[in-house]
């Protein structure tokens, strides 16, 4: 049979074949397992039932390669425009590496100013994600009613400084102690772990405007471009369609339920969100966490050699995810998505996790959950449909973070003149 089909399949056609199997390879896995079927199905009809002309299904096949080429051909210069000029589709202007002191200064975060550090002056630099940033145009930060609770104290020389950024993790923490921390002169540093996505962002990333992020490292960047998901057009048309998605299911919300409080997500969204969180706290996906875990590990072990090297405290914060703290949230999520096993989660394991670590490294640690997981019984601590704290979560981390520090004689006295 094989030999009938090849002497009426002529060599152009099986050159355009393995073209258009490589190239549908590249896109995706389940295009090129598809292809690959259909093509099969389609000659055994052929060839049992003779059905269609040989010229017409050689020449099918040749007009399939053509367009698949050609749409791969865009697909390249597209991702070419991107890389040589990312700002035209990602809506900014002239910031595409964040953690480098010139984004700081472009966004407003920090001055060139806050490097030189008066000598009465206890810094404590902050470090974190979105959490970090969160309300802080408002000064409804928890770094931002931090600092007034060290005022409110009578300790105005405790000085708090934010480089914290958002959608980082891990990595990124490591890259401005390693890179900056002796610029800043800290007395004290401060790092918020959020147990949300923080376990996955070991490397440290970089975003292209608010669509593509990317690991900084070039080789770790372009070492999966065999597949189309990690190249910046696709990650750019993904988000930009998630988006477009969110607006539009945030209107239909609004049209049947106007009652309901607008949030920064849709509500299919933000459980969306919630469920692909909650892998963490499941029993079965442990092996994984600790995996993950053991890299974030490597990383905090460096911190504390460059803080003990200089005779810097360091201390590590761990921030609740909203899935942990919110009884409501959680069984919303466990209505919609049915597969999730209560009775396998374990919210407070990965932050368990963290404390053991801490302890046994002689690392000052200070776990939020059980007082977010008190206090939110009775009022809201989240932004609605958000996952980041509202003005009152914000001031309770704010309150147990200055009184973990204090109890513990953690912010050094002032400097002599």
């Amino acid at each position: 049979m094989i030999s009938q089909i090849m002497k009426n399949i002529d060599r152009n056609t099986v050159i355009g074949v393995i073209i258009t199997s490589v190239i549908a390879s590249i896109y995706s896995y389940k295009i090129f397992g598809i292809y690959i079927f259909g093509l099969i199905l389609v000659v055994i009809i052929r060839y049992k039932w003779d059905i269609f002309d040989a010229k017409k299904f050689n020449s099918a096949l040749k007009n399939i390669t053509l367009s698949v080429v050609t749409i791969f051909i865009l697909t390249i210069l597209g991702e070419l425009w991107l890389q040589l000029y990312p700002h035209q589709f990602t809506g900014i202007d002239g910031v595409d590496v964040v953690g480098e002191l010139s984004d700081y200064t472009s966004r407003g975060y920090l001055t060139e100013d806050i490097l030189s550090k008066k000598k009465d002056v206890i810094r404590i630099l902050t470090l974190g994600d979105s959490f970090s940033v969160y309300l802080r145009e408002k000064k409804q930060n928890y770094n931002n009613f931090l600092q007034q609770k060290f005022i409110g104290s009578g300790k105005r020389e405790v000085e708090i400084v934010n480089a914290g950024m958002e959608a980082m993790g891990p990595g990124y923490y490591w890259h401005i102690i390693d890179k900056y921390g002796d610029l800043f002169k800290p007395d004290l540093i401060l790092v918020g772990f959020f147990v949300g996505n923080d376990f996955e962002e070991a490397d440290f990333s970089v975003y292209i405007g608010n669509f593509v992020i990317e690991p900084k490292k070039l080789y770790k960047r372009y070492l999966k471009y065999d597949q189309f998901r990690h190249w910046r057009l696709y990650r750019l048309l993904k988000n930009k369609y998630t988006r477009y998605r969110d607006d539009q299911l945030k209107k239909e919300e609004a049209k049947s339920q106007p009652s309901q409080p607008v949030g920064t997500f849709s509500q299919t969204t933000f459980l969306e969100v919630e469920k692909k969180r909650s892998w963490m706290f499941d029993k079965n996906n442990w092996g994984l966490l600790n995996q993950q875990w053991r890299e974030c590990s490597e990383i905090i072990l460096k911190m504390k050699g460059w803080c003990d090297r200089r005779k810097i405290t360091l201390v590590i914060a761990i921030l609740p995810e909203q899935f942990q703290v919110d009884q409501a949230l959680r069984d919303a999520v466990l209505t919609k998505y049915t597969h999730i096993a209560a009775e396998n989660l374990d919210l407070s394991h990965p932050n368990n996790l963290i404390v053991n670590f801490c302890r046994t490294h002689d690392i000052h640690c200070l776990d939020l959950l059980g007082p977010f997981q008190e206090q939110g019984k009775t009022r809201r601590l989240y932004s609605v449909r958000d996952s980041h704290w509202n003005e009152a979560g914000n001031r309770l981390a704010a309150d147990l973070i200055f009184d973990y520090l204090e109890k513990n004689q953690l912010v050094p006295p002032r400097p002599r003149q």
